[in-house]
């Protein structure tokens, strides 16, 4: 990123400085404030996967 940043031929510069802004973006805004808002909004219903109750009839062994 620092090497695309600092090269002579604008374009190149221009990627760099772009994958330069959304690494910072990503890490301080949306891993710092985004996600644990999500996480905390949607509760139960953000881990995946999730227990699913099995059936009686499939456990084994079966219930005493």
């Amino acid at each position: 990123m620092f090497a695309l940043a600092g090269s002579s031929v604008l374009s190149i510069a221009q990627i760099g400085v772009t994958v330069g802004v959304g690494l910072m973006l990503d890490t301080l805004i949306v891993r710092t404030f985004v996600l644990p808002s999500l996480v905390a909004l949607l509760g139960r219903w953000f881990w995946w996967p999730t227990r699913i109750p099995v059936p009686a009839a499939v456990r084994w062994p079966p219930p005493r």
